[in-house]
């Protein structure tokens, strides 16, 4: 069962909107779903993942991944309230960024089939684009607080304390207390 939504919006915003993808976008997290599908398949890569993670050359061994990652992102499963929102909110006009610790490549194959997002912002082979360099790399682009940010973790609280709207989507466990009144917008 899908999440239901939970408004506790205080205005609609023309900020420029940002997205996280894993647990935000699609309820899943594009690492494990890599990890099951080229790990597990061809596990004599493992010792070379483990090599890059533990020399701190996460970004990396996510390229790697996404380098051999077949995968469809029909069949992924998306956040259906939230992504009807989205249209909504790019049917008025509004810049939607998909913003994501993932790698490129399959950050751009899930925005290509989704549709609605004018940019992609992501990892790429030398760059590991979350929790603080994220918000950094958003506020870079759009200014400080001149953005709005959906996300869903704890990784995503450094991001939000750079942007000026705040939207909490399928919160992990934890996270509204983290949060608190700061939330302008939840879909739980």
């Amino acid at each position: 069962m899908l999440p239901r939504a939970r408004s506790v919006e205080k205005q609609v915003s023309e900020l420029p909107l940002a997205v996280d993808m894993d647990g935000t976008l699609i309820l899943t997290d594009m690492s494990w779903v890599s990890i099951k599908r080229v790990l597990l398949r061809q596990p004599w890569i493992i010792p070379g993942m483990i090599a890059k993670e533990l020399t701190g050359r996460r970004a990396q061994w996510k390229r790697d991944l996404a380098e051999r990652l077949v995968f469809d992102p029909s069949e992924l499963e998306y956040h259906k309230e939230f992504l009807d929102w989205l249209t909504g909110q790019q049917a008025k006009g509004r810049t939607l960024v998909l913003a994501t610790a993932s790698d490129r490549i399959i950050a751009e194959q899930v925005a290509g089939h989704v549709g609605l997002f004018s940019d992609v912002m992501a990892s790429d082979s030398s760059f590991n684009l979350r929790g603080e360099k994220k918000g950094e790399a958003l506020a870079s682009r759009f200014g400080e607080k001149a953005f709005s940010y959906a996300g869903n973790s704890k990784h995503d609280i450094p991001v939000w304390k750079h942007a000026g709207e705040v939207i909490v989507v399928n919160p992990e466990r934890g996270l509204l207390d983290k949060v608190g009144d700061s939330a302008d917008i939840i879909f739980e």
